[in-house]
Order: structure tokens, then C-alpha cells, then sequence
């Protein structure tokens, strides 16, 4: 690990981040407000003698963003290391070192998406990764064509939602396909189903389970309150409405099922081809036709950044559910060493800087890298 922390130290500093450190005592709540209730099952929590929520730190970017906007609200390159605790995978620790950096400011979000990724790319060959694979996607292409559809507001937030997911999606999409279905008892609600379902499904779930403590009843088949929330919301706006145009979900279906002949991802110039038939099916409209265009101007980019784009793969449904990546997101991994997994991974999250009341225009895009997991590769 201890090589792979200098020269992550190393590949910072040389491309002008300054260090910052956060508090490995951070509050709940933004944890629970950005990412929602359900992280709670990932993370250590304790509480002060004042019933203040608090827990250890489980991830670098929320405290990051949150403490270098107040010194430096017009952003600026920022590196990060020091121990991150959480529920691991399988085989791995609860608590592991990470370092990374993130670059915030009102800069060409293209550019610097190719930037981030090449620099990472050169991190992993200075740490000993001889096959680099890296597993690309965009959660901006996949809530641009909810946009360009004609799918109700609703329908659109809880597909969003859902996002990295494939399998809740394809469910979702199956039901949502079948007209006036659901509960109809909820169908004289509307309106107010409509309202609901504009917030997370987490904070629906708790104003459930407060209204089901008055009533005596504390759990209903062992699930959570988010779980609830999502199935009652669900019912109630199939109920409410006429489902989805048969066109729009054929599209929705279309972009989820871009993978190559064995259900594996793309190779990225194909990707790049699929989503321009895409968007030629949906005659180009404006809010994915130019989210299609920055996904590939960002290879165009890369290549003049010295990336091999034969590397690069396309996920369409990959995402990561942490309730602020909104953009461009990568995993890269060693394809000699498969089985250590990702050793390091990023992506862009422009709307997470409105959480903490930052100047219009700002962006941000970071990557974090799990250097224990190096010693698997040979650095």
C-alpha cells in the first residue's frame, strides 16, 4: 500500500492539487440527505449525549466539498488520504486507506472529464498495472433522454432514482408498461401522489413510518421504510396514471440493452455508435442529442490526451448509488488481476455542489484510489 499512497501523493501534487483534511468524526445528516436513508446500513454511527447523529468517515468527497467551498468558494484542485470506514465487500476490511482528489471550479466539463481519466490512467501504470480496463458510463445520458421523452415527472424522478440498477429498472419499466395498474384506491389521489413523489423515496418512507407509529405499527415484513416508500409510491402512480407511451419505453429498453453479443459491455466507439442511432430514433432530441455530443467530444478528448481508447468500455446502465454522481463516472481495473476489483474509480458530480449553496456555474469531477488494493497487482 505504502507505494502506491506516495505515488498517488506523488500525482497530485504534480498536477497542482493541494492537500486537505477533514474530521474522521462527521455529521449524519449529510450522508443520509445526499446519499439517503439506506447508506445508513453502510456506514458506523454513534451518537453524542446531546442525540446528535454522527459517524466515522465513510467516503472523502461529501466532507471535502463541504469544507473546501467555505475557504475556497471558487474551487480550486484538492488531494485527500487517510482511512475511510464502512461496511467492505467480501474478504476486504471494514476500515481501508484512500486517497484521491477532486477538481471543482467553472471549467470545460469535457476537458476536464479527459484529464481526470488520463491522469488516473498514468497513476495505475506508476502503480504497477500492466492491462488497464476502465468501465465507463454517464449518468447524464440516461436522465437527458428521460427528459427528451415524453414520460410524466414523476415517472422521470423515480427512473432517475433507480439509476445503477439495471434489474429495478427493467422491473419498473415492465409495470410501468401496464396501464391503470396498481392499487386503484390511490387513483382519486393524484395530486397527491404527484407531490410525494418528487422526494426521495427515504424521506417518503420516514412521514410512512411516522404515521404507521401512530398507529401502533413499527415494521411490515421485515422491510425499511425507503422499501415501503418505493413499492407505495410505485402502485399509487401506476394507479394514478396511464402508463408510458409504448415508443418511449421501447427507447428507455433500447439504451438500458446496449451490450455486445455475450451481455458484456461495449467496446467505447461503439457504445459512441449506438447512442447516435439512439438518438436518431428519437429524431434527435435536443436535451439527449447534446448529451450524446459531449459523450463523444469526451473521446475526442481522450485521444488527444494520449488515452487508448481501445482501454475504454461502455456500460450504459452503470452508475453508482450515492445519490450525487450525475456525469461522466469510470472504475478502472487490472485485467491481469480481475479478481482484485476496482483499484480506482471517479466521476463527475456538478449537482452535489448546490447542497452546500456553492456560486452558480461551478463543476466537479474527482477520483479516489483504494491503494491497499494495489498489493493484488504488484505494487
Amino acid at each position: 500500500m505504502s507505494d502506491a499512497l506516495t505515488l498517488a501523493g506523488d500525482s497530485f501534487r504534480a498536477n497542482g492539487f493541494s492537500a486537505v483534511d477533514v474530521p474522521v468524526l462527521l455529521p449524519m445528516e449529510d450522508f443520509v440527505r445526499i446519499s439517503g436513508e439506506e447508506f445508513r446500513r453502510r456506514i458506523f454511527v454513534t451518537s453524542s449525549n446531546r442525540g446528535d447523529d454522527w459517524c466515522l468517515r465513510p467516503e472523502f468527497t461529501i466532507p471535502v466539498v463541504r469544507a473546501t467551498l467555505k475557504t475556497d468558494p471558487d474551487g480550486g484542485k484538492f488531494c485527500y488520504s487517510g482511512r475511510i470506514f464502512r461496511n467492505g465487500r467480501p474478504g476486504e476490511a471494514d476500515e481501508v486507506w484512500q486517497a484521491g482528489g477532486e477538481i471543482i471550479g467553472a471549467h470545460d466539463t469535457v476537458a476536464t472529464d479527459a484529464a481526470i481519466l488520463a491522469q488516473a490512467l498514468t497513476l495505475a501504470a506508476d502503480c504497477g498495472v500492466q492491462s488497464p480496463k476502465v468501465i465507463v458510463g454517464d449518468v447524464a445520458l440516461f436522465t437527458a433522454l428521460l427528459e427528451a421523452l415524453d414520460i410524466p415527472p414523476a415517472w422521470r424522478t423515480r427512473l432517475a432514482t433507480l439509476f445503477g440498477d439495471p434489474a429495478k429498472i427493467a422491473d419498473t419499466l415492465d409495470r410501468m408498461e401496464q396501464r391503470r395498474f396498481g392499487f386503484p384506491g390511490f387513483a382519486a389521489h393524484a395530486e397527491i401522489i404527484e407531490a410525494l413523489s418528487r422526494f426521495p423515496a427515504d424521506k417518503v418512507g420516514q412521514l410512512f413510518a411516522d404515521i404507521l407509529s401512530i398507529a401502533g405499527v413499527q415494521t411490515v415484513g421485515g422491510r425499511t421504510t425507503g422499501e415501503i416508500a418505493e413499492r407505495v409510491l410505485e402502485q399509487a402512480m401506476l394507479a394514478s396514471s396511464n402508463g408510458l407511451a409504448e415508443d418511449s419505453l421501447a427507447a428507455i429498453r433500447a439504451f438500458m440493452s446496449m451490450h455486445d453479443g455475450d451481455h458484456g459491455d461495449l467496446p467505447i466507439r461503439e457504445g459512441a455508435a449506438q447512442l447516435k442511432a439512439l438518438s436518431a430514433r428519437i429524431d434527435h432530441a435536443a436535451p439527449f442529442a447534446a448529451a450524446v455530443e459531449r459523450f463523444v467530444g469526451r473521446l475526442s478528448a481522450l485521444e488527444a490526451a494520449g488515452v487508448d481508447l481501445d482501454r475504454l468500455t461502455y456500460a450504459a446502465g452503470f452508475g453508482r448509488r450515492l445519490g450525487y454522481y450525475d456525469g461522466f463516472v469510470f472504475d478502472l481495473i487490472d485485467e491481469a488481476n480481475a479478481a482484485v476489483g476496482q483499484v480506482i474509480g471517479g466521476g463527475r458530480y456538478d449537482g452535489l455542489l448546490r447542497h452546500f449553496g456553492a456560486k452558480p456555474g461551478l463543476k466537479a469531477i474527482g477520483f479516489a484510489v483504494w491503494t491497499e488494493r494495489f498489493q493484488g497487482v504488484g505494487a
